[in-house]
């Protein structure tokens, strides 16, 4: 699989992850517990989702090559967006931050051919 059709998976993978994890029963964390960050330029305001924003932009910015950078910076904006969303709706931002580091993590592994440091 080419890690343009890796990244979309991983894409796919970590917003239905964040949907199914906001879903849950469960108490909301209290804040202060380290989940939310404050929100950054173009950032969702979850210190994990921004963690893996900024690294995967870098990662497009400096790695990858010029004739693929649109497909992934597209991806990208397109999962920030549903980030963004998600952080305003209670029932899905609980389960944003695990949902952002299992994208992290799916990252390092996908990016791992363009050379990307995480």
């Amino acid at each position: 699989m080419n890690a343009s059709k890796r990244w979309t998976s991983a894409l796919a993978l970590g917003l239905v992850v964040a949907a199914l994890l906001g879903c849950k029963k469960d108490k909301p964390q209290p804040s202060g517990t380290g989940a939310e960050a404050a929100p950054v330029a173009g950032g969702v305001g979850i210190a994990e989702c921004d963690e893996y924003l900024t690294k995967y932009e870098r990662c497009i910015k400096d790695k990858v090559p010029e004739a693929q950078r649109t497909t992934f910076q597209t991806s990208l904006d397109t999962m920030r967006t549903g980030w963004k969303t998600a952080a305003q709706n209670p029932m899905t931002k609980a389960g944003l931050a695990q949902g952002c580091r299992q994208a992290l993590d799916q990252a390092k592994t996908s990016m791992a051919a363009f050379g990307c440091a995480w």
